[in-house]
């Protein structure tokens, strides 16, 4: 992430003096939060702030206990070290992945380290988001109890299409919602007063990997994620490209296979059944099974200890992985592409083989970006949630 001359950018836009200081604290925050504990000169350094008015900005965030100050390690023979300001361990939010067959929570602090987490079996009922609400509450109250203190937002990652205006859930197939207002609902139930957002889960794992994973460094991407469904995101020039009304890149409805297999979407030949679990299960021989989350889980188990006949279930999803991939290289143009999800093992297990089909597809002997798998795994949207819920409230301060 580029580092901003508070200053300029504050000015150039004509703000008032209460406006231009709400703006350099969050920028203030937002750098501790990206980038880590730094030196009062340090923060000088990349906002082109005095050092006077950074002592006051540092100390209206000492007050409000979002920031702490200690020395740095002494060296010898260069005089008093400088405090460093760092974020404070109590200052947290909430990130929530609501999945098809689970839910995590889990708190970040400022500064963007996971202070805990849990997964449990989502207690879904298909079309009735009402048992839902009902778990998650509990999940929130327990979560804030167990703190101490209050978070200061909440973000929800949710298998569907989102609205980025008011956070309905429009659409989520998978689950059988439509026109869920999940954040109101919870805002009742569990009586939280603070920011909350919902958005799509694999937009905010886009998110989570472009700050914290194998995205980092990349201001162009596109992260793909394959589970029950398939879900992506797009970072273009280092921010989230979301369209209109928040509904871009829902790439696992990507037709790919015209005339194919009927989607949960009612559509048919979308790219999620070529390439999703239940395609990569058919492949191994396992139809309809009993619990389809334990049964992937194994599979992928499986996989990572080199079992042949499930290595040649991810080898067999290459071709369709393969055609999507090159539809979303010539669209945005990516400079690296990240799997997650089941796609990860593929990338891990038959990553030579994907990028020959790739590479065969697109025709370019100078092969213009690059595969990587994931590095946050399974908790990567739990973990853009979270940072979707740090930048609600830096929005808000």
């Amino acid at each position: 992430m580029g580092q901003v001359n508070t200053v300029s950018s504050a000015i150039g836009q004509g703000r008032d003096p209460a406006s231009l200081r709400r703006h350099n604290l969050r920028a203030l925050l937002r750098h501790l939060h990206l980038h880590g504990p730094t030196s009062r000169p340090g923060l000088c350094e990349v906002t082109g702030l005095t050092r006077s008015t950074i002592g006051d900005l540092v100390g209206e965030l000492l007050s409000r206990e979002l920031v702490r100050e200690e020395g740095a390690p002494v060296t010898v023979g260069r005089g008093r070290p400088p405090l460093v300001v760092t974020p404070h361990e109590d200052a947290y939010v909430l990130g929530i992945a609501v999945e098809v067959d689970t839910i995590g929570i889990g708190r970040m602090n400022i500064g963007g380290s996971l202070l805990d987490e849990e997964s449990v079996k989502h207690e879904h009922v298909a079309g009735d988001p009402a048992a839902s609400v009902r778990q998650l509450t509990r999940l929130i109250r327990r979560r804030i109890s167990k703190a101490n203190t209050r978070p200061l937002a909440l973000g929800i990652a949710v298998p569907g299409i989102v609205d980025i205006q008011d956070g309905t859930i429009a659409s989520a197939p998978n689950l059988n919602w439509r026109n869920v207002r999940l954040g109101e609902e919870l805002r009742r139930t569990a009586g939280f007063a603070e920011p909350i957002t919902v958005a799509n889960e694999a937009r905010l794992a886009a998110l989570a990997e472009h700050r914290r994973g194998a995205g980092q460094n990349s201001s162009d991407l596109v992260y793909v994620s394959a589970e029950v469904g398939v879900g992506g995101g797009v970072i273009n020039n280092g921010e989230t490209l979301t369209g209109t009304s928040g509904y871009g890149g829902e790439i696992g409805h990507m037709i790919t296979n015209p005339g194919g297999r009927t989607c949960r979407c009612g559509g048919a030949g979308c790219w999620e059944t070529e390439i999703g679990a239940d395609a990569l299960l058919r492949h191994a021989g396992l139809t309809d099974p009993a619990d389809r989350h334990a049964a992937l889980a194994d599979l992928l188990a499986e996989a990572e200890r080199e079992d042949a006949a499930a290595i040649e279930a991810l080898r067999a999803l290459c071709p369709s992985v393969a055609t999507g991939l090159v539809n979303l290289i010539n669209i945005f143009n990516p400079e690296r592409i990240i799997l997650g999800g089941l796609l990860r093992s593929v990338a891990n297990q038959v990553g030579t083989e994907l990028d020959a089909s790739v590479r065969k597809l697109h025709g370019l002997n100078d092969f213009p970006v690059s595969i990587h798998p994931a590095q946050l795994g399974e908790l990567a949207p739990l973990l853009g949630a979270a940072e979707h819920a740090v930048d609600s409230f830096l929005r808000q301060l």
